[in-house]
């Protein structure tokens, strides 16, 4: 079931008491997918799939996903780790790409991340061409 399909853009600067996601005005191309509503009696451990790329307005994704995460997690109630972050890239060959977070610090309720990328393996694609794309 998608939760979100659009864009999703942010101002770049911040009103509030909170860091931006970037200081630059930026906006990305994203689908949400609860992938667990059409299953039931299935238990998966990564229920969604957030699906984003760039729209070339601003910061790249590469650039500010542990910001951009959290946020979009904030906005719906999603758990960071249990969402498999994909990039799609369709100009190139292996076109999906998958974020994996460690955590490597905390201050306060304030959780810092390291991302690393891997291409998407064969059961993600499944779950990618079959829900997302």
């Amino acid at each position: 079931m998608i939760i979100y399909d659009g864009e999703y853009s942010w101002k770049g600067k911040s009103t509030a008491k909170k860091r931006p996601i970037s200081w630059w005005r930026s906006s990305y191309r994203l689908r949400i997918v609860d992938v667990s509503r059409n299953t039931p009696g299935i238990v998966f451990l990564k229920p969604h799939v957030v699906l984003f790329a760039d729209t070339g307005e601003g910061a790249s994704v590469t650039n500010c996903l542990p910001d951009l995460a959290k946020q979009i997690c904030e906005d719906f109630a999603l758990d960071l780790n249990r969402v498999v972050w994909v990039e799609d890239r369709p100009e190139i060959k292996e076109r999906f790409r998958v974020a994996v977070f460690r955590p490597v610090a905390r201050l306060g309720r304030d959780v810092f991340y390291q991302v690393a990328w891997r291409a998407a393996i064969p059961s993600e694609l499944s779950l990618i061409t079959a829900h997302c794309a």
